[in-house]
């Protein structure tokens, strides 16, 4: 099963987060309505990557994705602290995991087909030049084929090197 899971749908509400009258911390709550999983709150901390540092407001479809090792509150509705965000304008598809150098993820389910007009980029928005297998990747996308594993050609690549 893969770690990392997403939820698509679109952005109710976003707060502060407090946990106190005198707290003033950098976190906000997102408020997501999906149709999955019904209302859905989403922990946006310092250290979540959002794609293209987009300012999300109230209305804008959104893919959030999630930790699903991380402890969670036993609450309704879910809370989870979301891993990364991006606006979801056009219907994609997304996956973030460890892709290895034959471009298959970890639990075997989806493989990528790299083309020329595939985006591969760096979390800076930079080109990458190599192979992105190898790393934990954010794929986005639009079709998969009915093979096992799926195969899909991204619209876009994000590569997260490790150090």
């Amino acid at each position: 099963m893969t770690r990392y899971t997403p939820v698509y749908g679109t952005i109710s509400s976003i707060t502060p987060l407090k946990t106190s009258a005198l707290d003033h911390s950098c976190s906000i709550l997102i408020s997501v309505m999906s149709q999955s999983l019904g209302q859905v709150n989403f922990v946006v901390n310092p250290n979540t990557y959002v794609l293209g540092q987009h300012t999300f407001k109230e209305g804008d479809p959104i893919i959030a994705i999630y930790d699903t090792s991380a402890p969670v509150p036993l609450i309704y509705p879910p809370q989870f602290t979301a891993v990364m965000l991006a606006k979801n304008e056009d219907g994609f598809q997304a996956m973030f995991d460890y892709f290895n150098e034959d471009l298959l993820n970890t639990d075997e389910t989806l493989k990528l087909n790299i083309s020329d007009s595939t985006n591969v980029l760096l979390p800076n928005g930079q080109t990458f030049f190599y192979n992105p297998g190898g790393h934990y990747l954010l794929v986005l996308y639009l079709f998969t084929t009915r093979s096992i594993p799926a195969q899909t050609t991204p619209q876009s690549v994000i590569v997260f090197c490790s150090e």
